[in-house]
């Protein structure tokens, strides 16, 4: 990271309340389209490495949605952020993806097996459904239970590579302790707001009363609120758990540092002071990832009933909270 020190350190709260609300419209615009979406993604990743290495006390310059760093030429000046965004975007994205296909295409599988295939009257092959779906969620409840520390290691490192260091990213996951349940309730309690999302194809008439008989413009306008403020709940919810995770990651590291070399585990002073504190036993590390794989089960069901309420193909293999920030 450029030792730089954050212009949020020195900013007056009106300063630091309008850009807040920037990066809130900006984002929130930005979480319309699945392509923009990547954009929003890399600005998240970047920000989560900001707070990782501002927690182990490097300085760190918060990152802009265009604009590049402070210091450098005019081009990276105009265009710096621009590109480190597409590119931080592009990692997370096939970092992530490759972790998650594996669940989200059984899903997918189970959907057209279990719903289509029963449509179809196909009805001796009707177990194939909920069996491939359960397996999908077997396989779903560790790796989400590992994604939020995988993917802040990726940002603090900076390196595809990085989301397949299972070793590092579990000696993480078992430093963090208690906060994991944590973040994974948090993370489905979240969900929820999606699955409104979902719902509103169902229950639009309830809560735009002549609905039906307006024009297809005048629905068109109606849908186009719903859209933007689904956009700006994603945005919100994701900054909130990404933020929430870099602490999280940022607490753990010293006490899973031991011993090890990541990058941003050197040259901070307080690290060997701070890697003194108990670190929790492996019988314990194990009780903390059994319930945090327990409520993150709620997420499947969840994704079941939101595909129920308004069927998507596209929404099995990605979801805001583990893939793109798009709520689609």
């Amino acid at each position: 990271m450029t030792a730089l020190a954050s212009p949020a350190a020195r900013a007056t709260p009106p300063a630091r309340l309008l850009k807040a609300v920037f990066n809130l419209v900006m984002g929130s615009l930005l979480c319309l389209s699945p392509l923009t979406a990547v954009l929003v993604l890399g600005w998240l990743t970047r920000r989560m490495a900001t707070r990782v290495h501002t927690r182990l006390g490097h300085a760190a310059e918060y990152p802009g949605w265009v604009l590049g760093p402070r210091g450098e030429g005019w081009i990276v000046r105009l265009m710096g952020g621009l590109a480190a965004n597409i590119r931080a975007g592009v990692v997370s994205a096939v970092g992530l993806a490759a972790l998650t296909l594996p669940f989200t295409t059984l899903w997918l599988g189970a959907w057209w097996a279990g719903w289509e295939n029963s449509f179809n009257k196909g009805y001796e092959q009707s177990a194939v459904g909920p069996v491939v779906w359960l397996l999908g969620a077997m396989i779903a409840l560790p790796i989400l239970s590992h994604l939020p520390m995988a993917l802040a290691y990726s940002s603090a490192e900076g390196r595809l590579g990085a989301f397949f260091e299972c070793r590092r990213i579990r000696s993480v996951v078992r430093a963090a302790g208690w906060r994991m349940p944590w973040l994974a309730f948090l993370s489905v309690v979240l969900c929820l707001p999606f699955l409104g999302l979902r719902a509103l194809a169902v229950f639009i008439e309830g809560i735009v009363p002549g609905f039906s008989d307006m024009t297809p413009a005048e629905q068109m306008q109606v849908a186009q609120v719903f859209d933007v403020a689904g956009a700006a709940v994603t945005f919100v919810s994701l900054l909130f758990l990404r933020d929430l995770a870099s602490s999280i990651y940022a607490r753990a590291v010293p006490r899973a540092a031991r011993g090890r070399s990541m990058a941003v585990w050197q040259d901070h002073e307080a690290l060997a002071a701070a890697s003194k504190r108990r670190e929790p036993s492996r019988p314990t590390a194990a009780l903390w990832l059994l319930i945090s794989c327990a409520i993150w089960s709620g997420l499947p069901i969840l994704i079941v009933m939101s595909q129920f309420m308004n069927y998507t193909p596209i929404l099995w293999l990605t979801h805001p909270v583990f893939l793109l920030p798009w709520a689609g």
